[in-house]
């Protein structure tokens, strides 16, 4: 049976790192680096030249605005799988990972090259790298996320994220799509997938509408 190299796509902003990491994973058995970009806009503009088994993504600082790529790159890019590169060795920075919707693994940012590999080999396994440690950490997350639904009930509204709210709080104030990236440091594609994510969150067809509603419902005091 003949093996299908793993596909990989490199998201970082630096060239010399994407450079320098293409050229070395280049060099491993069954991985085909496919492409290399700086951000998001790029796959937006023209996702078919941007198509791989696994992406790398840089855990750009503060990392919420790395995790915000990687759901608006769900949403370009459905089904993808991501690893996070150069995260934090904290419990908090590790479960913010765990916890966003699309990344499929992380390495930290004391890792190796050697991490690098074995996370895309173990994704592309549809497995996980994972210490006990942090085993234990989104076990525990886990408990706690159960009992809060049996406290709370299955049938609440979902919450906006914090950075869905600071969206909502730019749109009432009047800014375009891009004052809106420029105030919050992310990019114009960002933001549009973030306002499609509010919309289909609450059932909604237009901007204007969702202020009203989470005005009316007190979304503010309900952020998680």
């Amino acid at each position: 049976m003949v093996h299908q190299d793993i596909r990989i796509v490199i998201l970082h902003r630096n060239r010399l790192f994407r450079e320098t990491l293409g050229m070395t994973l280049s060099q491993q058995e069954g991985i085909a680096v496919s492409s290399q970009v700086s951000g998001l806009d790029q796959i937006h503009v023209d996702r078919s030249e941007f198509q791989g088994d696994i992406f790398l993504v840089e855990a750009s600082a503060p990392l919420p605005i790395c995790l915000d790529q990687v759901r608006c790159l769900q949403t370009i890019m459905p089904g993808c799988k991501t690893i996070i590169l150069g995260v934090p060795n904290t419990d908090e920075a590790i479960l913010a990972c765990i916890e966003v919707g699309g990344a499929s693994g992380y390495v930290l940012d004391n890792g190796s090259f050697d991490d690098v590999a074995r996370n895309i080999r173990a994704v592309a396994a549809g497995e996980t790298v994972c210490s006990p440690h942090v085993a234990n950490l989104a076990f525990a997350r886990m408990s706690a996320l159960a009992r809060q639904t049996n406290t709370t009930g299955v049938n609440q509204p979902q919450y906006l994220t914090r950075r869905e709210q600071d969206i909502i709080e730019s749109i009432e104030k009047g800014l375009c799509n891009k004052e809106i990236a420029v105030r919050l440091g992310i990019e114009v594609s960002t933001v549009k997938n973030h306002v499609h994510n509010i919309l289909d969150k609450l059932k909604l067809q237009d901007r204007r509408s969702a202020v009203r509603y989470v005005k009316e419902h007190g979304f503010t005091a309900n952020l998680r």
